[in-house]
């Protein structure tokens, strides 16, 4: 098809493929960036850097931007490309296990090391000097999604229409996804959606054309398309973003609304047994969140059960499965995917699922959003198989991606399980597609919805517009705490103890290092009770993208040496074994498990009143509650925490007391029952009757 349009190629130097490699390009275009003359060939070597340089590039009405890998290769300021720096440096990386030692110590961290090990290669003592310094000069890194999002935001300020196209995720020759490519999609969506920027995945267009047919070349590359699958997407891009067709297009939000609207005269099949018959728990990852934490225990706990044969009890009879969006070890995301596999439960990566035809409607299909597609034409037809009787779907994003796929699926009971606080209270995690997606669903025999905190039911409640009652509250379990830690955390204890010899109060915290659980407040409030009791130190355990600039911020502060930065942790019992006190310092929680678990381990806790946190604790009893979420006060925080610091045996009391009341409280034994009460759709008066697999 001839389309109406002038491809503006003026200053473009070449191809990109991460969002800093784009954001350099603009630059570029927008006569901000010069390469230095040493670099050339691993950027545009086919270039004639001068002429293009003499050239102007007039303003596009519109801008396409591929995003297709999350490998930064930087020199100094530059980023180079990973294609155009192998086959500059074809000897050295011709050797596949040289190459990868020398990726491994490229992470800019390990210069010296680095530089031992290139003086021992022929292949780089072979080279001129300067194409030696460029190999000791380069580092490799991976996109993260602040890093993608702040790309991200400064090309969409810089540029006035654009439209970014997402990598397309074929099918390897053993028939599934590509998991690293299909993390990497997600991010980019992600973080593409959360800025309200518009995102084209290609994924399905190409399945639909023909993966054999959409490649240049299927049998060797994966990765560039066929010219008739090109002009197959550009058709597809002109009608959506350069002249949309209005009647014809639908937005992701209304078609994601229609396709649930057909399952509101659904009729499910009831039976009076108190059995389920299989649970499918449906999640974003196994990375190291509270949610997924809670959401691992209860699996594992209900698997557990399936050998205590008590006919008159609710069980699950059927089987337990777990899916995720990604496992992708390199960001985290399989943290507590040991656990799972010890308890025998199968765990499947969504977009690895053999594909089938979509039983949605195709004027709607097409217009899903895309994680909702991939898990129709996926999810649908392994739970159409298996049949279990109840999909348990965690968290917002695993809602958008799966509710569809389980209706579409005649799953008989879908419950939905809401952490924390509403996306209207997260603007930063809130999607287009959120209200009407919850407000159709809420509406569909067989859909319940429940929360782990009364403050998180009545705030959704509010959001939706929903009955005070619309939302079923079940609390997080906690299981005893495992005070054993490894030889290397125990010395790591040693030699910290040693180092603060004068220290008597040891005050902790347990946190994702976000902006969310704010660590620049936490450690500014330590310094001022560093001042105010000389003799305390901070244990601080976690990981997060804000950690290594909360270290620096610690050194700034000037308590970097009375402050021990765990990093992750298996261990987490241990670090609370060690600790006096807790505290946390969260904008935003669901029912923060971490204070439970610091109940648990005989230690009271100071907290904002973020979410439930209110609800984890007793105020003035087993901790303290501070007065504001938005703005904690200072001064309030060191009244508490001096009193903590100060008065041990009421600090004792506190901890004895908040053993037992969260002993009591979220213990498995109480909290298990009720969960399998919410699976099996009875109300908390009914005893039998309940949602059932179809026959």
């Amino acid at each position: 098809m001839c389309h109406p349009v002038v491809n503006n190629t003026d200053r473009i130097y070449g191809y990109t493929h991460t969002s800093a490699e784009a954001l350099q390009q603009v630059r570029f275009l927008q006569g901000e960036f010069t390469p230095l003359a040493e670099t050339l060939p691993l950027l545009m070597p086919n270039v004639d850097v001068d002429a293009l340089k003499g050239t102007q590039h007039p303003t596009s009405d519109i801008y396409f931007i591929e995003l297709s890998s999350a490998k930064e290769l930087r020199i100094d300021d530059t980023q180079v490309q990973l294609n155009y720096t192998t086959r500059h440096f074809a000897d050295f990386f011709g050797d596949k296990h040289r190459a990868r030692d020398f990726w491994r110590l490229a992470d800019g961290r390990q210069e010296e090391e680095k530089r031992t090990f290139l003086t021992k290669q022929e292949s780089f003592r072979a080279l001129s000097g300067s194409d030696q310094t460029l190999l000791e000069k380069l580092t490799r890194s991976l996109s993260t999604l602040d890093t993608l999002s702040r790309d991200l935001t400064e090309i969409r300020d810089r540029l006035p229409n654009v439209v970014f196209i997402s990598h397309c995720n074929a099918l390897s020759n053993i028939q599934t996804p590509i998991a690293s490519r299909a993390a990497y999609i997600a991010m980019v969506e992600d973080v593409a959606q959360n800025l309200k920027l518009p995102i084209f995945n290609p994924t399905a267009s190409m399945q639909a054309f023909g993966q054999q047919a959409a490649m240049s070349d299927a049998e060797t590359s994966l990765s560039h398309y066929s010219e008739d699958f090109g002009a197959f997407l550009f058709d597809g891009l002109f009608d959506t973003y350069i002249a949309p067709n209005h009647a014809r297009a639908l937005t992701p939000s209304t078609a994601l609304s229609q396709a649930l609207q057909q399952f509101q005269d659904r009729s499910p099949v009831t039976s009076i047994s108190p059995h389920i018959g299989g649970v499918a728990f449906i999640t974003g990852s196994l990375g190291a969140g509270g949610a997924e934490r809670q959401m691992t225990r209860m699996a594992v706990e209900m698997k557990r059960g399936q050998s205590i044969n008590k006919p008159d009890q609710f069980g699950i009879t059927g089987p337990i499965e777990v899916f995720v969006n990604t496992l992708s070890p390199e960001r985290g995301r399989d943290f507590f995917l040991p656990k799972l596999q010890d308890a025998d439960i199968p765990v499947s990566v969504i977009n690895e699922l053999p594909a089938g035809p979509s039983p949605v409607p195709e004027n709607l299909f097409r217009f899903l959003p895309p994680q909702t597609a991939e898990a129709v034409r996926r999810l649908t037809p392994h739970l159409t198989t298996v049949r279990p009787e109840v999909a348990y779907i965690w968290q917002d994003g695993a809602v958008l991606a799966t509710a569809l796929a389980a209706l579409a699926a005649n799953i008989p009971h879908i419950v939905i399980s809401l952490r924390g606080m509403p996306p209207d209270l997260r603007p930063e995690m809130m999607k287009d597609e959120y209200f009407d997606m919850y407000c159709v669903l809420s509406k569909i025999p067989g859909v319940t919805f429940s929360a782990n905190t009364q403050a998180g039911a009545d705030a959704y409640a509010r959001w939706l517009e929903l009955p005070a009652d619309a939302i079923r509250v079940v609390h997080n379990a906690a299981e005893l705490i495992n005070a054993n830690g490894t030889n290397l955390e125990r010395k790591r204890w040693e030699k910290f103890v040693k180092s603060t010899p004068d220290a008597d109060f040891t005050f902790g915290a347990v946190f994702r290092f976000d902006q969310n659980k704010r660590p620049y407040m936490w450690l500014e409030f330590a310094a001022a009770a560093m001042v105010a009791y000389p003799n305390s130190r901070f244990v601080l355990v976690g990981d997060g993208t804000l950690l290594t600039a909360a270290q620096s911020y610690a050194e700034e502060l000037g308590i970097a040496h009375r402050c021990l930065f765990v990093g992750k942790s298996r261990n987490v019992g241990y670090w609370l074994s060690r600790m006096d006190a807790l505290g946390l310092t969260s904008r935003l929680e669901g029912l923060p498990n971490v204070l439970i678990e610091a109940q648990l381990a005989g230690i009271p806790v100071i907290s904002t009143p973020a979410g439930g946190a209110a609800e984890a604790f007793v105020p003035d009893q087993t901790g303290y509650l501070l007065g504001s979420t938005e703005q904690p006060q200072l001064a309030q925080f060191l009244g508490y925490f001096l009193k903590l610091a100060t008065e041990t045996s009421q600090r004792e009391a506190m901890g004895i007391a908040a053993a037992a009341f969260a002993s009591e409280t979220f213990a498995m034994e109480s909290i298990l029952p009720k969960t399998l009460q919410l699976l099996s759709g009875l109300s908390d008066s009914e005893t039998y009757y309940k949602t059932a697999a179809r026959a």
